[in-house]
């Protein structure tokens, strides 16, 4: 057996061995966590063709034409003119209702679309190259305000429509 300086010695030399094993081993590890670098990328965008849209007034099964104080379902007919296709995610106003060349005493119209919560419930998807109606009920309501002229017009509403591929 050895003397009590050589078996303290012997276990500290194992322990510093120890030790710099270990430094040297997360040295390495924080070289490879810590590396950087850089480089550049480039991706086109493909270009979303603009989707056309008519909305019509039209009244739910049994019930008259809209008229001053009542409300209708809005038919909207949505065209996508896209190789793939969308899901029509949002359905707003996009200005004021105008009626028909055939009624021009009809000024104030009264109409005004009732903007859908988005997203759209069900889901709607508009496929590729094809066109979709949709219903949305009772979005279309006419103000007792309406001008007396405006009986029997068609009525033009422009919406703006949020699509998602």
């Amino acid at each position: 057996m050895g003397t009590i300086s050589q078996l303290t010695r012997r276990p500290a030399a194992v322990a510093a061995a120890a030790t710099a094993l270990v430094l040297a081993g997360g040295a390495a590890a924080s070289a490879y966590w810590a590396t950087s670098g850089s480089g550049s990328g480039l991706q086109t965008a493909g270009q979303l063709q603009v989707l056309s849209t008519q909305a019509l007034a039209q009244p739910a099964a049994g019930q008259q034409p809209i008229s001053p104080g009542g409300s209708a379902d809005a038919a909207v007919r949505v065209a996508n003119p896209n190789p793939y296709a969308v899901q029509l995610y949002r359905v707003s106003s996009a200005g004021a209702a105008t009626a028909d060349a055939a009624h021009p005493q009809c000024v104030a119209t009264g109409i005004t679309f009732q903007d859908p919560a988005a997203p759209l419930t069900p889901t709607v998807t508009v496929p590729a190259n094809g066109s979709l109606t949709v219903v949305l009920p009772g979005a279309i309501a006419m103000s007792l305000a309406s001008d007396p002229g405006c009986q029997g017009a068609s009525f033009r509403i422009p919406l703006t429509l949020e699509v998602r591929k």
